[in-house]
């Protein structure tokens, strides 16, 4: 990280904003890049990753500095790792509440609305907040996407997490967590990270459905993360997920982070479409 550029989540991971930007159409433009070992599918930015770089996007335009309300985003191509990229802000009609785009020469990859407004109040999501106590099943690693900064069994970064797929039945994943605090500034999860961690167990609540259809995978097309409190790094936390349905090719999801008193701090719903087989990009 040099002095010309903006931290994206942890310094330590390697996602950065230029400090430099530039007015565009409306658009408030920023140079971004993500770093190498941040996979998803290989050498593409994992989709939490891909969609929650709109939150700091945002923030980084935003004079207010309230917390992160939630964001909802489409993914319409992949992200590449390790090539300059840029990052797109402007405020909508609605307060505290920015449209956001990643482009790669002139392509729109990514694009979000986030709204910077402080936590949710209520998470409505009983039968996920009750995952927090079924007793906890056993880890599998996968090699489905074996470079997954969140769930691969074999991350290429040094702060790759090895959350494998733990289901307790087919369609519900029940992931125990212990987030170090590298993760997170002043005893919370960066939103980057939430948003991060929350994608992977939708994939995998679906997998058992999306493979029976007779294809390898599912891509995030759509990802909606909303928060309501801000989950604490260093002590035990639990990631469900649950397989909601499917239309064809297109399978909805939800994931939660809850602590072992069933307290929601996150919530996130994604729309995947299935696959014959898992893209991947130049590493």
């Amino acid at each position: 990280m040099t002095p010309h550029e903006l931290p994206v989540g942890p310094p330590e991971l390697g996602i950065a904003l230029s400090a430099g930007s530039r007015i565009e159409d409306g658009w408030l433009v920023r140079g971004l890049r993500a770093a190498a070992g941040l996979d998803g599918p290989s050498g593409i930015l994992q989709g939490g990753f891909a969609a929650g770089v709109s939150v700091a996007a945002a923030r980084a335009a935003d004079r207010f500095g309230a917390p992160v309300t939630g964001f909802r985003a489409r993914l319409f191509a992949p992200t590449p790792l390790d090539l300059d990229l840029e990052v797109a802000v402007r405020p909508t009609d609605r307060v505290a509440t920015y449209e956001v785009q990643t482009r790669q020469a002139g392509q729109v990859l990514v694009s979000s609305e986030v709204e910077l407004a402080g936590h949710e109040v209520g998470a409505r999501a009983g039968d996920l907040a009750e995952l927090a106590r079924v007793a906890l099943p056993e880890p599998r690693p996968q090699e489905v996407f074996p470079a997954c900064w969140v769930c691969g069994a074999h991350p290429r970064h040094p702060l790759g997490l090895r959350l494998h797929p733990a289901p307790l039945t087919p369609g519900i994943e029940v992931m125990a967590w212990v987030a170090d605090d590298v993760l997170g500034e002043s005893g919370t999860l960066d939103p980057l990270i939430v948003a991060a961690v929350l994608d992977c167990p939708t994939q995998w609540a679906a997998y058992p459905t999306i493979r029976s259809s007779g294809n390898s995978g599912g891509l995030l097309g759509g990802y909606e993360v909303r928060w309501y409190h801000d989950p604490p790094v260093m002590e035990p936390l639990r990631v469900v997920g649950r397989h909601d349905g499917a239309d064809g090719r297109k399978h909805r999801a939800r994931s939660a982070i809850v602590d072992e008193d069933g307290v929601i701090y996150a919530l996130a719903s994604a729309l995947m479409v299935a696959v014959p087989e898992i893209p991947s990009l130049p590493s």
